[in-house]
């Protein structure tokens, strides 16, 4: 049975769930939903607000890890996300879960402060976030129009500055993990793998399917983008989408 998985368009949470069932190679197709009057539907269905959601032979599961670790349970011959050994297990477990207490509360920000910068990229990550129908490119410019200011408060402009710094230590851990040991934790990916690539979907577009921002692939937090350090984790990432994940 095809798998179903719910998501907003540009939740970065919801692409660590896209990753991981393209990784292992499973049948699966994406509903996208609108923040506001869709979650009704999603708290329906998964009796919580919250995407991804995923629905399986009558199983509902949400949260990302969640979803990996019942993945990883309903299908024991697709490709494995865990290694076998506890120990190494253990570490991948970890890794995933500050990956996502240290990038997931974060990017969204920073991604949003960027496109703030631009009026062209902010009506289209702001008409793409909706999913269907599309908002009004007029209305989302408005909306930046209004915002904007707000990133130039002195608290406002701190938690920002504060949150690119770590997201900035976090990546570079990332790149020394990468250059010794291929992938995060051993030499093959693992769910912390999939769990990095997706999460930062908003700091620098992949070309990937359901890829709900086309013509912006390869764009994103330029101070990321044009690190030197740090293009080293993208040109990985892209690298990881490229071999391992469905076209």
């Amino acid at each position: 049975m095809t798998i179903v998985l719910h998501r907003f368009p540009l939740s970065h949470f919801s692409e660590k769930v896209r990753v991981m069932l393209d990784f292992k190679g499973l049948d699966y197709r994406v509903v996208d939903h609108s923040p506001g009057p869709d979650q009704l539907a999603i708290m329906k269905l998964s009796g919580q607000r919250k995407v991804p959601v995923i629905e399986h032979e009558g199983s509902v599961v949400h949260d990302s890890t969640a979803i990996g670790l019942y993945l990883e349970h309903a299908f024991p011959n697709a490709r494995p996300m865990l290694p076998s050994d506890f120990v190494r297990r253990r570490e991948v477990l970890d890794l995933e879960e500050r990956l996502d207490a240290v990038l997931g509360p974060r990017v969204p920000g920073i991604a949003a402060d960027e496109a703030l910068r631009d009026g062209d990229l902010w009506a289209d990550v702001g008409t793409a976030s909706m999913g269907k129908p599309r908002v009004p490119r007029l209305l989302v410019r408005a909306v930046g129009w209004v915002a904007r200011p707000a990133t130039f408060v002195p608290g406002v402009r701190h938690q920002l500055d504060e949150a690119r710094t770590t997201v900035r230590t976090m990546l570079v851990e990332l790149c020394e993990r990468i250059a010794e040991r291929g992938y995060l934790c051993g030499p093959e990916p693992t769910m912390a793998d999939l769990t990095a690539a997706g999460l930062t979907l908003l700091l620098k577009i992949p070309d990937t399917r359901y890829n709900p921002l086309p013509g912006r692939v390869g764009e994103g937090v330029r101070e990321f983008i044009n690190d030197p350090v740090l293009g080293r984790f993208f040109d990985w990432r892209d690298r990881l989408y490229a071999e391992h994940l469905k076209k």
